[in-house]
């Protein structure tokens, strides 16, 4: 592989969009970034996203733009699970020189065992699990924000407007975590009503570090900070059930979640090899060699 080969590893998360661009040799060209890339509120928003992440990222590597043609891309995004979501972002056009997509967690997954077995479960906007071992692979959760990503930022955030309201209306304690939650969504009953109707799942995930932020004070806060690390610690535990014995957690939240964990949830921990980026870079390698 020569030095001119130019690969762009991108991680489409439901909050947020980065892309990394490596050189033939694996060195680090340049990074950028960009909003919610999740494919179930569309195939034409999310390759857009996926565009403009790799353009900031060209631009910070200081290439031209035309060298979007030349990249060979890897590409893992938040709700594509289903079959008609991955057909619909495989007929995107898109201004590669060719592109490999692949779930987030795959991605994940490679970046953090080096393409080998293991587990990881992503805390980001939403949540859900991914392992392989012995030849067989499993995932759990991921089902979305309406009805599942249990775990994750956007059902936290969910999570802590309706305790902010519920303290608006004098049902529980007005706490610090109400209050910036309050704030955030408009500051009376009439913002909120408004915020709360075209609120999408990226939304309600950034208000979930609000909850972190008041976990020590606020025994609100700590209460739904806890409930998201239950959640987390079920994923782990069934991965580990499946014989899964490496699991590293991944995601914007993970880092923030890891300490409200059990011992016992703790304990198949590892560190991550790699990021989803460069997990992403990976598969656009393979993807080149397929």
């Amino acid at each position: 592989m020569n030095g001119g080969v130019l690969h762009v590893g991108v991680d489409g998360g439901g909050t947020r969009c980065r892309a990394r661009i490596r050189d033939g040799a694996g060195r680090l060209l340049g990074e950028g970034e960009a909003g919610s890339a999740n494919a179930r509120r569309g195939a034409a928003a999310a390759m857009n996203a996926v565009v403009s992440a790799s353009r900031a990222a060209l631009a910070a590597a200081r290439r031209p733009e035309e060298t979007l043609s030349n990249l060979i891309a890897g590409v893992g995004l938040a709700g594509v699970s289903q079959t008609r979501e991955m057909a619909a972002m495989r007929a995107e056009p898109h201004p590669f020189r060719s592109i490999s997509i692949a779930t987030d967690f795959a991605i994940a997954c490679l970046g953090a065992h080096g393409g080998g077995d293991g587990g990881i479960v992503i805390v980001g906007t939403g949540s859900a699990a991914y392992g392989r071992a012995n030849g067989s692979e499993w995932r759990f959760g991921g089902w979305g924000f309406e009805v599942g990503d249990d775990g994750g930022g956007a059902p936290l955030g969910r999570e802590a407007v309706r305790s902010a309201l519920r303290a608006a209306d004098g049902l529980i304690p007005r706490g610090p975590l109400a209050e910036d939650v309050l704030h955030a969504i408009g500051g009376d009953q009439d913002a909120a009503v408004e915020w709360v109707g075209r609120a999408a799942p990226a939304d309600f995930g950034r208000l979930a570090p609000l909850a972190l932020k008041h976990a020590a004070e606020d025994p609100e806060a700590r209460r739904l900070v806890d409930e998201a690390a239950a959640h987390v610690a079920a994923l782990i535990h069934r991965l580990v059930a499946c014989g899964v014995g490496r699991v590293a957690l991944v995601g914007g939240l993970s880092a923030a979640i890891e300490p409200y964990l059990t011992d016992a949830a703790r304990a198949p921990l590892v560190a991550a090899i790699a990021d989803p980026m460069d997990g992403a870079i990976a598969l656009a390698k393979q993807g080149q060699n397929l």
